[in-house]
């Protein structure tokens, strides 16, 4: 893996920090500590690596940044058409140099059903999508990339962002994964309603995420149900910097009032099933930070919707069918 050192150097030569602040998912570590040893030793400036998971483009460290008195801090790993974020972030890519020519002839055999394919993916593999697109069209495929908006690139695709793939879904039969992440192509599975092929370079390995998006499906429509005679929820407020939806968090309490549902706002810094369960008095959660969380993360012992899910509860209590509501482009 690359990360775009030039970028950084070329903003510490700028701005000349007396502090910086580093920040990446977990895998990046051991090469951003390398990084924070080679930024102390050539332009003797204080690095701090910040300890704690880092998720996405939302999960930044503007705020601690400023706690810490640093000047900029770089977060790296999460690629966007924005590369500036709050008052002292910028995003630094990472690249992913690894070769797609072996999983895609592997994957031949799947895919010949098919006709029109469309292809996406996660940041790091975004530099790939070219050769990759000329290398399915060699083998007969008309290919299609979802074009980016707001702060997706070009067949970019994020963890609740799903745009570039979404909107080209009436034009294709199925989509292509490039990368080893189901948490992502499994996403972009349940959001555009197509079958979503993942080609995994690493293993190899072509694998078709629809049976696992059904399940993740399945598991979202029980939660909905168990949450439909709940009298008290707790509507859960993110702390994390672009997980904080205070406003949204203070609509859906004011809907859940009208069906005369009882309320209690709550913020937790993690959202787990140990903070959770102490709030004995809840029925249900509604959680406005990642709807991941809800949708495919850890198992809750009483439900926790996201923003799709408690609307579609809402049309529930309506007298409304459900409808396909995880096929959309964004899930906040």
């Amino acid at each position: 893996m690359r990360i775009d050192k030039k970028i950084i150097f070329s903003e510490i030569e700028q701005i000349k920090p007396n502090t910086i602040l580093l920040s990446c998912p977990d895998g990046y570590l051991t090469k951003v500590q390398q990084l924070a040893s080679k930024i102390e030793k050539d332009y003797n400036i204080q690095t701090i690596i910040s300890a704690d998971p880092t998720y996405g483009c939302c999960d930044i460290m503007d705020d601690d940044a400023s706690r810490l008195g640093t000047d900029i801090a770089f977060h790296i790993g999460h690629n966007s058409a924005i590369k500036r974020i709050g008052k002292r972030t910028v995003l630094i890519d990472v690249y992913e140099d690894v070769d797609f020519t072996k999983v895609i002839k592997e994957s031949l055999s799947s895919l010949k059903k098919y006709n029109q394919l469309g292809i996406c993916t996660i940041s790091q593999y975004l530099h790939q999508l070219g050769k990759t697109k000329k290398t399915l069209e060699e083998a007969g495929f008309k290919i299609c990339i979802g074009e980016g908006q707001e702060r997706l690139l070009d067949g970019q695709i994020m963890g609740c962002r799903f745009g570039p793939a979404f909107n080209i879904r009436d034009k294709i039969d199925a989509l292509v994964f490039l990368g080893q992440s189901r948490f992502h192509a499994i996403g972009v599975a349940l959001s555009t309603g197509r079958p979503t092929i993942m080609l995994d370079p690493y293993l190899t390995i072509a694998e078709d995420v629809t049976p696992l998006a059904e399940k993740w499906l399945k598991r979202s429509i029980l939660q909905l149900y168990n949450a439909r005679d709940a009298e008290r929820f707790g509507v859960i407020i993110g702390l994390r910097e672009g997980q904080n939806l205070f406003k949204r968090a203070v609509q859906v309490r004011m809907r859940l009032l009208d069906y005369g549902k009882e309320v209690q706002m709550i913020t937790p810094r993690e959202i787990t099933e140990d903070r959770l369960s102490m709030f004995t008095n809840i029925d249900g959660f509604i959680q406005t930070a990642c709807p991941r969380i809800s949708i495919d993360g850890e198992n809750f012992s009483k439900p926790i919707l996201s923003i799709p899910q408690i609307e579609t509860l809402f049309r529930i209590w309506d007298g409304n069918n459900l409808g396909d509501f995880l096929e959309k482009p964004l899930w906040v």
